[in-house]
């Protein structure tokens, strides 16, 4: 099956073909490798080999050894710029995964004094509630939590929410222009209600992204929470010194 016709080594050529069986579905997240005689065996290739190539995959992140059990596709982990705007859907799908989603809620209710004072409204001003699951492969990762002043959106519920971006909807629609975002990451454990909802134990890890968007002249237009699922999530920052 394999040969040096191709020229890359024997374990490169068996490490992406595990992945490709990985990233096409063939191996879901949990499932249980052969062992390296079985593969060795069914790849006709030498358990050094086959071990070369499972630690790579390891490495990267795709397999994850259990002692005295085996070795497991890893759950896929979507990668976060920490200085960037956080796209749920975006980050999905630059890991090679299927994005879909669900509107769990949309509705409009009237400004508690705390959310009056995040969004610089009156209590009682009336804002859209927005939540929103965001799947991987079909497997909930991100429950969304977002209020946005109606004042800015006007109108709102003749979109398809479950279909298109808020910050689409703010450009496209009604002009309005992001100038600032301001974000926070914490650890959080999973309550009830988003347990449910992401299909998790209560008190599962998760991590909790508050952001509050702005619009080019300072004023608040949306303030959100997120719960993101902590076994699916890396988040990684770069710059220059």
């Amino acid at each position: 099956m394999y040969c040096s016709e191709l020229y890359k080594p024997l374990y490169v050529q068996i490490q992406e073909y595990l992945t490709e069986l990985i990233f096409s579905g063939q191996l879901p997240p949990n499932a249980k490798l052969p062992s390296e005689r079985e593969l060795s065996q069914e790849l006709g290739v030498s358990r050094m080999t086959v071990r070369r190539a499972i630690t790579e995959l390891v490495n990267e992140g795709l397999l994850e050894r259990r002692h005295g059990s085996g070795t497991y596709v890893a759950k896929p982990k979507l990668l976060y710029d920490a200085r960037e705007l956080i796209d749920h859907a975006e980050s999905i799908r630059k890991r090679g995964l299927a994005y879909s989603s669900q509107l769990l809620e949309f509705s409009q209710t009237p400004a508690s004094k705390r959310l009056a004072n995040l969004m610089n409204v009156g209590i009682g001003h009336p804002l859209y509630r927005i939540i929103k699951l965001h799947l991987a492969n079909r497997q909930p990762v991100v429950v969304e939590r977002a209020f946005i002043p109606s004042w800015c959106c006007p109108e709102l519920e003749e979109f398809d929410m479950e279909r298109v971006s808020v910050y689409d909807v703010f450009l496209e629609r009604y002009g309005v222009n992001i100038g600032r975002i301001a974000q926070t990451v914490e650890a959080v454990v999973a309550q009830e209600t988003v347990a449910e909802q992401l299909r998790v134990a209560v008190g599962t890890p998760l991590l909790m992204i508050t952001r509050q968007m702005f619009a080019e002249d300072g004023r608040p237009v949306e303030y959100s929470r997120d719960f993101v699922r902590g076994d699916f999530v890396r988040i990684y920052s770069e710059f220059d010194v």
